[in-house]
């Protein structure tokens, strides 16, 4: 009998505990469910994203935190070569070139005694191309520098008088066109230029030098080194792929497929040569010549007095603007005007 009611009350007991406990549970289950006090603040539960594979870059793992929507990408730096979108300017208008690509070599031939004439043949020294015509040599100077190279201009824009001083020097037209006549070169267009190819600061080996007068100069490179032929290659390559033309008798010559016409800058008068302009004045009666030496064509006079304003020199021979007339006069007969 003792034994039962011990039984008994022992399992009473254990009744009491286990109701006990239900109800700290659920005391517990109550109080986190009930809604803040308004204005307290709470912590959210932390909860692990799943971690998808593939969903990282290489080299990020999962526990690194992600940028926010709102962190700003930088701006990629702008190449030096890159070319800015001007919007005031046509394909066809005549612009300096350094102006959008300030990292070219520039060695124009003509405006110093580097050349086979000996003499300065045009006095401004810096190169002009049509606007259309300088997009596209960007490109390709862009290219080339990827793989290592550069482009360096040798000569651009040549004005019409410039021709003629060439072509009396040596008067061979397979070589150099014969302005005579009514006739021009391709350079005088603003869509032609005459290119090499440099790297490390220095002109790799290639077929001739500028202005080679005879089969070094073309483009056929059986008769030059395996070296020289692969870098005009390259060159040719690079410049027909960003749509020049090469002239078969030159490999360093390539035109704009543009083709742009002449007469709109046949006399063009470059900003360049500002530093060169003064005004002069004749003490004699001159006439003005449409090349610089006594036998070519006079197209036009000036009277004894008279002033007018100097563009550039060659030789003893002033390249002058009088009124609407432009041309070339003995200096002789003039005197600079302070």
């Amino acid at each position: 009998m003792k034994k039962r009611c011990l039984t008994a009350l022992l399992a009473l007991l254990l009744v009491l505990l286990l109701c006990a406990c239900g109800r700290s549970e659920a005391e517990v289950v109550t109080q986190s469910a009930t809604p803040a006090p308004e204005g307290t603040e709470t912590e959210a539960p932390e909860t692990q994203e799943p971690f998808v594979v593939g969903s990282l870059d290489e080299g990020e793992t999962g526990t690194e935190a992600q940028p926010s929507e709102e962190t700003p990408v930088p701006t990629p730096a702008l190449s030096p070569v890159t070319l800015r979108d001007d919007d005031v300017l046509t394909d066809t208008e005549l612009v300096r070139v350094r102006n959008y690509i300030p990292d070219l070599r520039i060695d124009l031939k003509y405006a110093s005694t580097d050349n086979y004439t000996g003499n300065v043949v045009y006095t401004f020294d810096e190169p002009y191309l049509r606007y259309g015509t300088v997009k596209k040599l960007a490109a390709a100077q862009a290219q080339l520098k990827e793989r290592g190279y550069e482009l360096v201009l040798w000569d651009a824009f040549r004005p019409t008088e410039a021709q003629y001083v060439l072509y009396d020097a040596f008067p061979n037209s397979a070589y150099v066109a014969n302005p005579y006549g009514g006739g021009h070169s391709s350079h005088t267009n603003g869509g032609t230029v005459d290119v090499g190819l440099m790297k490390d600061g220095a002109l790799v080996a290639l077929p001739s030098g500028f202005d080679e007068f005879s089969a070094l100069g073309d483009r056929n490179y059986s008769d030059v080194s395996q070296e020289a032929a692969a870098n005009a290659g390259l060159l040719e390559d690079v410049m027909v792929a960003n749509d020049f033309t090469g002239y078969y008798g030159e490999w360093w010559h390539f035109s704009d497929n543009e083709g742009y016409n002449y007469t709109d800058v046949e006399t063009a008068v470059l900003p360049e040569k500002a530093t060169n302009i003064f005004a002069a004045e004749c003490n004699e009666y001159i006439n003005i010549r449409r090349m610089p030496n006594a036998e070519s064509e006079a197209i036009g006079s000036v009277p004894n007095g008279e002033q007018m304003t100097v563009l550039g020199y060659v030789s003893d021979f002033l390249h002058i603007r009088y009124g609407e007339q432009i041309g070339y006069v003995n200096a002789h007969y003039t005197v600079a005007v302070n």
